[in-house]
């Protein structure tokens, strides 16, 4: 009788025992992994003298799990470091972990040509990685604009060589009154968000110092805090 019931019970508890270790092994060898991930991760990275830390990585210098994908940036010849999106490279001159953004500015620095030969394009942000702060100032770029129907227009040119009051170029920024009227007498235009204000030195000037954008991905001070656990 006492056989038997040794035998119910050995049955009955065996698959559960066999489940709980399972179960144990698994989470010790994902903790395991875990914490070989932040071991790994966690080493100061750098280019120049800025700190790389998540999301972003370096591009062919750290592995791909040590970033976000996307976040992957260009450290060339110890310089400041880059990042391509889908109209060119910008340079990342500052970036700052406690609200997740970043200060960038054109690769290739803007000039009175750059802007008069119509090279210029919207910036291409990848709508699910960044995005720019909502009060930033911009600057709008309108080409083709006929100044012989409008001459109140005639203040924001910005006199481009070649041009006449039916192809002109102008520069208004995105708190100026005029900013719709321009649309009516323009073909096209571009929109160059700058982190600085008109009055701020020249529009060259102002375009080159660059403007903030913010990035959406999940804070990592609390894993950093923990340890990685």
């Amino acid at each position: 009788m006492n056989q038997i019931h040794f035998f119910s019970l050995t049955s009955t508890f065996f698959p559960v025992l066999f489940l709980v270790f399972f179960t144990f092994l698994f989470q010790a060898r994902k903790v395991t992994a875990v914490d070989e991930n932040f071991r790994i991760c966690s080493v100061p990275r750098y280019c120049g003298k800025m700190n790389i830390k998540f999301p972003f990585f370096i591009q062919g210098r750290d592995e791909p799990r040590c970033g976000y994908p996307g976040f992957e940036i260009h450290c060339r010849n110890s310089s400041l470091p880059s990042i391509s999106f889908g109209d060119g490279d910008y340079i990342i001159n500052d970036i700052y972990y406690h609200n997740q953004s970043c200060h960038l500015s054109r690769a290739v620095s803007f000039d009175k040509y750059a802007i008069c030969s119509h090279s210029i394009r919207n910036i291409s942000l990848p709508s699910d990685r960044f995005l720019l702060p909502s009060l930033q100032n911009k600057t709008f770029l309108f080409f083709n604009c006929n100044l012989s129907s409008s001459r109140e227009l005639s203040r924001y040119n910005i006199h481009c060589a070649a041009k006449n009051e039916s192809n002109a170029t102008l520069a208004l920024f995105s708190n100026d009154p005029m900013l719709n009227f321009a649309s009516e007498y323009c073909d096209t235009r571009v929109v160059v968000p700058v982190a600085f204000t008109s009055g701020e030195g020249s529009l060259e000037g102002i375009l080159n110092r660059g403007f903030m954008v913010e990035w959406i991905t999940s804070n990592c001070s609390i894993c950093e805090a923990s340890g990685g656990e």
